[in-house]
């Protein structure tokens, strides 16, 4: 019997949660036939009791067992009062920056940067925060807002200048943040949010390609990379140990690993994962050593298609945009049916090219589409143009930005209708740049190209703060 999402949250609902992770193979109970945690079989002579049968191996699954979060909850939106942004009701908004102006009076010296693009949200040792942004400019860098445990904003500085094209980026979970730059050569470079943009350090190692996004994963040493190509690969780098970062606490090693790019099963060298249908069921995947990793790897794959005929390493992903890894915490990893671990962590990323969103199951090695627009659309509503920038809330909540005309922000319901969390008027912009403070009591995000600058007029982008309330809250 297969079981699908929509049957584990019923079975959830009504029987609790262990209900439901025994309905799709995980969970343990008093009747277990094994000997503790290793999944052997008891020998009825050893002395252990009655004999109990060996139970059936359960069928693989089709899906991954994800779950939605508390902002599945939203009602309908309503106008926020602030440049004619809608919001569900009981939250709130303000603008906390705009292009071209002081975010701090008093700081004359920094201007918010223009074209604000991927951001995230440090915490500070005083209970304060800090929200960098890229700046999707050429020269590029990335700015810093310093807020305090009451949620005033006390400072705004420079953490990067002088790259290109800082486009989604990725935050570290030694507390640094990755500015990735998006042209053909581009470089991943670390800086520090309370820092100055003198001990920001590039990271060649991590490649040369449309770098757009990145996400961390310690337990396997492992950096998650987009690359906005529509011809784009899913990269992997694996560093080769641990050293002291830039901010002096313990990171990854970022200039010595290996640098790889991801092949589903039955779509190597290039090929492209046509069928939906197919898409959004379970497929094995493996990873594969790119070829002259100190190479721009669009020209890369140029020249391997050119002297062999065939496909670069790598399936394809068009467009691939934001990025960020959801955690399950031990005692809470529900099991994937058929497969060896249990679900510890997840890698969502977008592709605007075909607006789908990928799970990517990091110990098990599997992936599925979890969001298209063909099977995922409430009736009436527009479908997504152009899925960007994501991230995962503290509550378990995958929220994607979408570009294009309708300009929202929409969470992930599993195998459900998206819900809307907000939406800008206008069109014509990016929503970029989606974070959450660590108690997911707020969400910062920009309009890339808003009304801006000292005239009000310059399509140079702001920036906002959404208030959740306490109920859809951890």
């Amino acid at each position: 019997m297969t079981i699908s999402r929509r049957d584990i949250l019923q079975l959830m609902f009504l029987g609790g949660g262990g209900a439901a992770l025994a309905a799709c193979g995980g969970g343990s109970s008093s009747g277990s036939s094994s000997d503790g945690d290793n999944g052997t079989p008891r020998d009825p002579d050893d002395g252990g009791g009655t004999s109990e049968p060996i139970p059936e191996p359960q069928p693989p699954a089709r899906e991954l067992p994800l779950r939605a979060g508390p902002l599945s909850g939203i009602g309908p939106l309503v106008d926020s009062g602030v440049d004619g942004v809608l919001i569900p009701e009981g939250f709130s908004l303000r603008l906390v920056a705009t292009a071209g102006r002081q975010p701090v009076p008093g700081v004359p010296l920094f201007l918010w940067h223009p074209l604000p693009d991927g951001g995230a949200v440090f915490p500070m040792a005083d209970g304060g925060w800090v929200y960098v942004s890229n700046s999707e400019f050429l020269p590029g860098g990335v700015g810093a807002l310093r807020f305090g445990a009451d949620g005033e904003l006390l400072d705004a500085y420079p953490i990067l200048k002088n790259t290109r094209i800082n486009c989604a980026g990725g935050a570290t979970p030694w507390g640094t943040w990755l500015s990735c730059e998006e042209v053909e050569d581009g470089l991943v470079h670390e800086c520090d949010p309370r820092g100055t943009p003198r001990q920001a350090r590039s990271h060649p190692a991590m490649g040369r390609f449309k770098h757009e996004a990145a996400a961390v994963d310690m337990a396997t040493g492992s950096v998650f990379m987009t690359e906005d190509e529509g011809d784009g690969r899913l990269y992997r780098f694996r560093s080769a140990g641990r050293v002291s970062a830039i901010n002096g606490n313990q990171g990854l090693d970022l200039d010595n690993g290996v640098l790889q790019v991801l092949e589903v099963e039955e779509f190597e060298n290039g090929a492209y994962m046509e069928e939906l249908e197919s898409a959004r069921q379970i497929r094995r995947v493996k990873w594969v050593d790119v070829q002259s990793p100190d190479q721009p790897q669009s020209r890369v794959r140029s020249s391997i298609e050119d002297g062999t005929g065939q496909g670069a390493p790598g399936t394809r992903f068009k467009g691939g945009e934001g990025i960020w890894i959801q955690y399950w915490p031990e005692g809470e990893q529900p099991q994937v049916s058929g497969f060896e671990h249990p679900l510890r962590a997840v890698v969502f990323f977008a592709c605007k090219g075909d607006n789908r969103v990928h799970a990517l199951d990091v110990d098990n090695d599997l992936i599925e589409v979890v969001f298209d627009n063909e099977q995922l659309i409430t009736a009436g509503e527009d479908k997504f143009d152009d899925v960007d920038n994501l991230v995962v809330s503290p509550m378990g909540d995958v929220v994607v930005a979408e570009d294009g005309d309708a300009m929202r922000l929409m969470v992930m319901v599993p195998n459900q209708p998206a819900k809307i969390l907000l939406q800008v008027p206008g069109g014509g912009s990016e929503l970029t740049g989606p974070a959450f403070t660590p108690d997911g009591g707020r969400l910062y995000f920009s309009s890339q190209r808003a009304p801006s600058g000292v005239t009000g007029i310059l399509p140079l982008g702001r920036t906002y703060e959404l208030t959740v309330p306490a109920s859809f809250r951890p």
